[in-house]
Parts: C-alpha cells; sequence; structure tokens
C-alpha cells in the first residue's frame, strides 16, 4: 500500500464496553481492504483508521462496525438545494454531498428541490455540506423539515407499547 495515497479518519463508535469489544471491532475494520492500521480506543469511543481510500470507504468501516455488533452514531438532515433544474443537477448535488467525509449516504430529489442526507456529525456538518453544494453551484438551505435526530431513537412509542403487552403477556 502507498503510504501517500492513505487518508487518516476517527470513527466515533457506540455500544463498546470492554477490552473484547475493542478487540471485535479492530477486527472486523482491519478485515477490509486497503486498511493499514486500525487502533480502537474504548474509553473514547472511537476508531483511528488509516486506510486507502480508493479500495475502502466510510460506507465499508460503518458496515463493519454494525457486523460487529456495535454502531456508528449517525444523524439525517434535508436541505433544501436551490438552482437544481435537470437530472445532472442532482448527480452534481449528490456528488458534492458524498464526497464530504462523514457523509454517508445522500439522495437529492428534483421534485422537491431537496436532498436527504445521512451523515456522521463528527466528522462533518451542515455547514461544511451546505458550502459542498455551493461550490457545485447551488445553494443548500436547512429544512425546516429537517429530522436531524440522532439514531438511538430506535423505537416509537407504538411499537413501545406492544412490547409491554407481549412481555406482561409472557
Amino acid at each position: 500500500m502507498n503510504p501517500q495515497k492513505t487518508v487518516e479518519i476517527t470513527l466515533p463508535i457506540d455500544g463498546m464496553t470492554c477490552g473484547g469489544c475493542a478487540a471485535n471491532v479492530e477486527k472486523s475494520i482491519q478485515a477490509l481492504p486497503g486498511i493499514s492500521r486500525v487502533v480502537v480506543f474504548m474509553l473514547r469511543k472511537q476508531a483511528n483508521i488509516v486506510y486507502d481510500p480508493a479500495q475502502v470507504d466510510l460506507l465499508d468501516f460503518h458496515r463493519a462496525v454494525l457486523d460487529a455488533g456495535y454502531s456508528v452514531p449517525t444523524e439525517d438532515c434535508v436541505l433544501d438545494i436551490h438552482g437544481m433544474s435537470c437530472v445532472s443537477c442532482i448527480v452534481r448535488v449528490e456528488g458534492a454531498l458524498t464526497d464530504l467525509p462523514g457523509v454517508l449516504e445522500a439522495s437529492a430529489n428534483l421534485t422537491k428541490n431537496a436532498a436527504r442526507v445521512k451523515y456522521i456529525p463528527q466528522l462533518t456538518t451542515v455547514e461544511d455540506m451546505q458550502q459542498a453544494v455551493q461550490k457545485a453551484g447551488y445553494q443548500a438551505t436547512l429544512s425546516s423539515a429537517a429530522v436531524d435526530q440522532p439514531q438511538e431513537k430506535l423505537f416509537d412509542s407504538s411499537r413501545i407499547g406492544r412490547l409491554k403487552k407481549l412481555f406482561q403477556r409472557g
């Protein structure tokens, strides 16, 4: 692996409670192609990763952490995009967003003039996204319909109610 082409990131990780957890995450990430170094810090809840971006990307890290049984804290937001008029505009906006370190997914919608973005807030910000869209030739503002909630909210209240009823019966 050519050290001049490597990138270093610090990835936040939730759910680790012991050294064994950190070792599991480290092993899972190390198994990916293009990894030159992984150090997982359980107390800091993060992994320092040096990798070749031509061989592996952030989505691969996200999947590896999930496969090991842990999570990467993510958020979603909706950006109102001004100035899109065709399919190539969508491609440019999505490309500008997914090129940012920390953006896992970006999906632009021409009819809604908006983009939904799933990202890791410790690696990128809404302001970074707005600047990237602006550099691509468009304007972006955080939508009033933004979903900016952490992924820890796994259950809605109706599902919690159903689960409680199941436990009370059993």
